[in-house]
């Protein structure tokens, strides 16, 4: 070997191997409390601080970057974050190019669905879009509402305001464009609505190029099934009881199940350990006919994740 040449030592180029880590948007604000459970039932130490607009997150393999959904999709679409937590809505109002790993809605209430609304005060003289003309519309999403009224060829004035938008119509406005879940915001401002835009939902969006990368995309899907799982289990709780064998037939024609419920002998009885899984809404009228059945030790739990 010449003089002047010298080899790396082999231990050098080990240390100096990239560090597999994804870049993750986390949006706040009306998001923070769902998502923050959602985590924490995914087994993770999560927690999101407003004040230093920081996240903590004990995966050392996520790193995650906290800021408004409007803010994260157009990161994610240039290639500065790998995914993260978004809404529909955002997109479209950012116009940006994701890929939807999953969706996880309806993420803020188990009923419902969100949808994006024009909405009117109830004893307004807007009956109709076209009663729209020369009006002023309040919004937190100026572009989606930019967009629905060149489709409608309406002619009227668009205010951004990211406040509570319910409150200023009709004191500052004629109309508004806003998200809504169960209406409720709406009916007591006296509003009612007058069209629906798109229906949103949240999703866990990515980077086209970062899933090129089979690490990345790998670390997104598997975050992707255990932050649905935890999702799911919000509507879903655990149900166990003991039934006689003269009850088991009854029992189990009125038992809902993801597949079908679990059924123990208890040694030296007669009598069966029954263990399912039910959308908690119908728990809630099971219980009463059960315990009419017969059935005894009946115990309802809650779950941490339902992966189906």
């Amino acid at each position: 070997m010449p003089a002047t040449q010298v080899r790396r030592p082999v231990f050098i180029k080990k240390f100096m191997k990239k560090e597999n880590k994804i870049k993750f948007g986390i949006p706040g604000w009306t998001l923070r409390e769902p998502i923050e459970e959602l985590f924490i039932k995914t087994g993770y130490d999560f927690k999101i601080d407003e004040r230093s607009s920081a996240v903590y997150i004990d995966d050392p393999e996520i790193d995650c970057f906290f800021a408004r959904a409007k803010e994260i999709c157009p990161l994610i679409e240039r290639g500065i974050l790998d995914g993260g937590i978004v809404s529909k809505a955002a997109i479209a109002e950012t116009k940006t190019k994701l890929s939807e790993i999953c969706d996880l809605s309806p993420l803020m209430s188990i009923s419902g669905e969100t949808r994006l609304v024009l909405a009117v005060p109830e004893k307004s003289k807007i009956k109709l879009l076209r009663d729209l003309k020369g009006k002023k519309i309040v919004t937190r999403v100026p572009e989606i509402t930019k967009e629905f009224l060149r489709k409608n060829k309406i002619s009227a004035t668009i205010e951004f305001s990211d406040g509570a938008n319910e409150a200023k119509v009709p004191g500052f406005a004629d109309a508004l464009v806003e998200l809504t879940n169960t209406g409720a915001t709406l009916k007591a401002h006296n509003l009612k609505i007058l069209e629906v835009l798109m229906k949103d939902s949240v999703i866990l969006g990515a980077n086209e190029k970062s899933l090129q990368n089979k690490w990345k995309r790998k670390k997104m899907e598997d975050l992707a099934i255990l932050l649905k799982g935890a999702r799911l289990a919000r509507e879903y709780a655990g149900l166990m009881l003991h039934a006689s064998n003269d009850m088991m037939e009854a029992v189990l024609k009125i038992l809902p199940s993801l597949k079908k419920p679990t059924v123990t002998h208890l040694r030296g009885e007669n009598w069966f350990d029954v263990l399912t899984v039910a959308k908690k809404k119908e728990i809630r009228e099971l219980i009463p006919k059960l315990k009419k059945i017969g059935c005894t030790d009946i115990v309802e739990f809650p779950l941490n994740k339902v992966i189906t």
